[in-house]
């Protein structure tokens, strides 16, 4: 019984023993292999990226050992004499345009834009019909109450005569009256023809009053028409050049200078030259009256004028913080004409000369204007400036920074407060 089940097992047991090795093996080979794979693959992703940190901590490592190299230039203290040039308007030392004085039609035109003309020099007539009718017609009126005067003064001598007359018979009734050979109310009579004489009189020396009042004005209204008649003769007031024309014969002339009047011709003096120039704030207290400057304008080449200053507002605008300045400056020549641009130079002299800085240096953002200033431990330290005039090239620094300080020139990204850098001077 016992062998027949040894027999009986033996076949059975032996595939279960050895049929789980033969599937381990190409199992473990399997994940072997994927290990493997899997490993090479990690190795070949994870090395170049290792390399690449290597490279960039490195390259940073060598960025925080190198310094950002910087350009800078010392702040410097302008000269005592600051030369000042502004810009100046010219203008001719008198410029006045002329109107009619009359109306009527231009019959007559001496002159045309360009002429030089003399003080008092007839420059066009006016002719004026209207005006010449006028004076006829106050002639007349003249002549009417002169004679109403003459007749006034008979009548006034007639006044008299009877007074004379009344004065004596009222003598001689006051003579009887007392001896008794008339009655007082005779005397009387004679009394109140006496008064009634002596108003006549005063009547007519009061008309003959009014009527010399009367003749008075009308030879003032004669005398103001002939003076207007004298006007249709259009003179120049002063000597100079015909600036502006605008009439010719047989336009019709109106009186004045408001609504529908045009001016007929303009003169301008040009012998003396006016400089019109608004001085900044920062030097109003510099310019004085008789100072002298020199002038320039760009289309007249090598020639250098020299004005002088006739007087100022000395009042500053409240717009544009400046005040004007009118300088004078003579053109016997006349190559100087009005309207002109110039350039004025001022020797401007200073008791605390100003700072400057290169204009390249200012860093302009939210935190205002700055700059940025290399310490003695070459180390960056911004700071805020309040800048004054811009000469253009330079800039004049009026708080913020001190003679000889290092500013750095076209600031970078790199350029932050506290950054060590490396310093290249540069001239000024």
């Amino acid at each position: 019984m016992e062998s027949h089940n040894k027999t009986f097992a033996e076949p059975h047991s032996e595939p279960v023993r050895r049929a789980p090795r033969k599937r381990v093996r190409p199992l473990l080979t399997f994940l072997l292999v994927v290990g493997l794979i899997v490993i090479s693959a990690v190795i070949a992703g994870v090395l170049p990226r290792l390399r690449r940190g290597q490279a960039l901590q490195a390259a940073v490592d060598i960025g925080r050992e190198q310094k950002p190299i910087v350009n800078v230039t010392a702040v410097r203290r302008a000269a005592a004499t600051t030369p000042l040039e502004l810009p100046g308007d010219l203008q001719a030392i008198v410029e006045s345009p002329i109107f009619a004085r009359v109306d009527g039609y231009l019959s007559k035109r001496n002159v045309d834009i360009g002429d030089h003309v003399k003080a008092g020099q007839i420059l066009a007539e006016i002719e004026t019909p209207e005006l010449e009718q006028q004076i006829q017609q106050m002639q007349a009126t003249l002549s009417n109450s002169q004679s109403s005067l003459k007749e006034l003064q008979a009548e006034m001598a007639l006044a008299q005569a009877n007074l004379n007359m009344s004065q004596k018979t009222y003598d001689r009734w006051q003579a009887l009256e007392k001896r008794g050979a008339i009655s007082h109310q005779d005397a009387d009579d004679k009394g109140a023809d006496l008064d009634v004489r002596k108003a006549q009189l005063e009547a007519a020396q009061a008309k003959i009053a009014s009527a010399r009042d009367l003749i008075a004005a009308n030879e003032a209204n004669l005398r103001r028409l002939q003076q207007m008649k004298q006007f249709s003769h259009v003179t120049a007031p002063f000597d100079g050049i015909i600036t502006y024309r605008v009439v010719d014969v047989g336009t019709l002339i109106n009186s004045g200078n408001s609504g529908a009047t045009h001016e007929i011709f303009r003169v301008a003096d040009t012998s003396i030259m006016r400089i019109f120039v608004n001085v900044p704030q920062t030097f109003v207290g510099e310019i004085r009256d008789g100072q002298k400057a020199e002038l320039r304008v760009q289309e007249l080449p090598g020639q250098v004028f020299y004005p002088t200053v006739a007087h100022s507002t000395h009042e500053v605008d409240v717009n544009s913080r400046s005040m004007l300045s009118v300088l004078r400056v003579p053109n016997p020549t006349g190559i100087l004409m009005p309207g002109m641009y110039a350039q004025v130079r001022f020797a401007s002299i200073r008791s605390v000369p100003s700072l400057l800085i290169p204009g390249d240096a200012l860093v302009s953002g939210s935190k205002g204007t700055r700059v940025a200033v290399v310490d003695p431990g070459s180390r960056i330290r911004f700071r805020e400036i309040r800048v004054g005039i811009d000469y253009g090239g330079e800039i004049e620094v009026l708080s913020g920074v001190s003679a000889g300080d290092l500013v750095v020139m076209n600031p970078t990204d790199a350029v932050r407060e506290g950054t060590s850098v490396e310093v290249h001077k540069s001239g000024n």
